[in-house]
């Protein structure tokens, strides 16, 4: 694939993206590789890593081609039983598998004749942050980070979500439960949304979690026949999708090979090519390890350069309940940056998520 449009404030580069794949534990993992074939030597990387449920074409390529008409080689990955990637049952977010998963990627990069092993930076978007600050207290070896509003404390994060509707929360605990157990008999998951309204049991559930979500989904996504009829059930609901997505169902004999596995009331996508399949929902047993997760700690235990891009109006991972700010641990993961720095660094972050 050539993608051939430079942004503005670099020189233009040819940019080749290939499809290529590496091991992670049993399954592999599908990945795009950028790369600039007409520059010499070996050449500096970006890993990058989506959020909780998300998968590649969410956007990433657009972060991607921006990092290789840079001159830099980019490695965008889904992480196992998401998108293009293996691992069975489908939709499963298991937080020690994905840091797993980070940790292949470098492995499989530093094997790649065009990369300069000393300078690979591990790029991570909301709960994919958490793990880059996470993989980078493992891993001495990293250049440096960037964490792009990132889940960095599950208490915090909990509380958040009990404010926007403490009624589905514990439905959504509930079926955490019921699906933890229904796990122990090889059950199929209990899936629940990814992103949704308050009164849905959704692990994100905000007024603009899904227009922000499904602002993401390429232009011409369309939507499974179980998801389609239960939007004209709830008008109020399609108003909040973006316009990206097609309120036309995937044709019958195409929706029984998604990618997915089953359908799922909550959102089942097809790529406007039929080039990916996602879905909004995720196996509900994930509800009852969030609130233990606490990735911003380990920015006590390294020195690499991190930038962390804080957003104000975050509801699934709240600014001023930062694990980083409340406890100036800032400073000490990156020495040379002062905590007045910090702050007007966010702010610099803030207009850069923005954009």
């Amino acid at each position: 694939m050539e993608i051939s449009e430079p942004a503005k404030r670099y020189e233009t580069v040819a940019v080749r993206r290939r499809e290529v794949s590496f091991t992670s534990g049993q399954d592999k993992c599908a990945a795009w590789l950028y790369t600039a074939p007409d520059l010499d030597g070996p050449r500096p990387m970006v890993i990058m890593g989506h959020g909780l449920g998300a998968v590649r074409e969410m956007r990433l390529d657009a972060y991607a081609q921006r990092f290789a008409e840079a001159g830099w080689s980019v490695l965008v990955f889904d992480y196992r039983h998401l998108g293009a990637s293996g691992g069975a049952p489908r939709q499963l977010l298991d937080i020690g598998r994905q840091r797993a998963d980070w940790h292949a990627a470098l492995a499989f990069a530093r094997t790649l004749p065009e990369v300069d092993v000393d300078r690979i930076a591990l790029w991570g978007s909301s709960f994919g942050g958490g793990h880059v600050i996470q993989v980078a207290s493992e891993d001495s070896r990293i250049a440096a980070v960037v964490a792009q509003c990132p889940f960095t404390d599950g208490p915090a994060s909990l509380r958040s979500r009990i404010r926007t509707g403490p009624l589905s929360v514990v439905v959504l605990a509930a079926a955490g439960v019921l699906d933890t157990i229904g796990s122990w008999f090889g059950a199929k998951p209990i899936l629940l949304p990814m992103a949704g309204t308050s009164w849905m049991p959704a692990f994100v559930a905000s007024p603009d979690a899904l227009a922000g979500a499904s602002a993401l989904l390429p232009a011409g996504t369309r939507l499974s026949r179980r998801t389609r009829t239960l939007l004209n059930r709830l008008p109020s609901v399609r108003a909040e999708l973006s316009k990206n997505i097609e309120l036309t169902e995937i044709d019958a004999e195409e929706e029984t090979v998604t990618g997915v596995g089953r359908d799922s009331m909550w959102g089942v996508l097809r790529g406007p090519d039929g080039d990916f399949d996602a879905a909004n929902a995720l196996a509900a047993r994930l509800a009852l390890r969030l609130p233990l997760d606490r990735p911003g700690r380990a920015l006590a235990r390294f020195k690499t350069p991190t930038l962390l891009c804080i957003c104000d109006n975050d509801t699934a991972a709240p600014a001023k309940n930062h694990q980083a700010l409340r406890a100036g641990l800032g400073t000490r993961a990156c020495p040379e940056l002062p905590v007045r720095s910090l702050r007007h660094l966010r702010g610099r972050a803030l207009r850069t998520c923005r954009a």
